[in-house]
């Protein structure tokens, strides 16, 4: 079960990498991403621009990944994304970059392995802005919350605009 062996590679991750004395700077970070990433998952629920497959048992869909993602292995990585992120300015946008490629890479990879599949106008190519405006928005988040949230509010009209859904779904 592939599922269990990425949460395994997390729980590495954490252990190496994660600074627990300090998690709680990035928590209200945190939740802000489970909150955006619900809402994604509410108003698009029947029209899905992306979704989790479970390729190992067939009880393992998109809304228990998601889940295993939303809650353990995202807080991980950005814990560790904001914890390390660089003070000089000059390297901020590279750090931002690096870990755009690192996120899209894996998405390509669970993609070519058939547990990652598009639909409705996303397709791959389009994981390179959005984790690009993730990284940039969850890094304003940590440092300014309200203009985050702001900025969201736009960002999420567009989104809307680019990818809208039907309404009558949320009937």
């Amino acid at each position: 079960m592939y599922l269990l062996l990425v949460i395994v590679v997390w729980i590495l991750f954490a252990y190496k990498f994660v600074d627990w004395s300090q998690w709680i700077k990035q928590y209200p970070t945190l939740l802000f991403f489970m909150l955006v990433n619900f809402v994604y998952n509410y108003f698009y629920y029947e029209h899905t621009l992306w979704a989790f497959r479970g390729v190992t048992a067939e009880w393992l869909n998109h809304s228990i990944i998601n889940t295993a993602f939303t809650f353990f292995i995202c807080p991980v990585g950005i814990t560790i994304y904001l914890q390390r992120f660089p003070k000089k300015r000059n390297s901020q946008l590279l750090y931002i970059l690096i870990w755009t490629a690192f996120y899209t890479a894996i998405e390509a990879l669970f993609a070519h392995k058939g547990m990652y599949v598009y639909d409705h106008g996303w397709n791959g190519w389009w994981n390179i802005p959005l984790n690009l405006v993730l990284f940039s928005v969850l890094y304003l988040h940590y440092r300014n919350p309200l203009r985050a949230i702001g900025v969201s509010v736009l960002l999420v009209a567009v989104f809307y605009l680019l990818f809208p859904f039907p309404l009558e779904s949320l009937k």
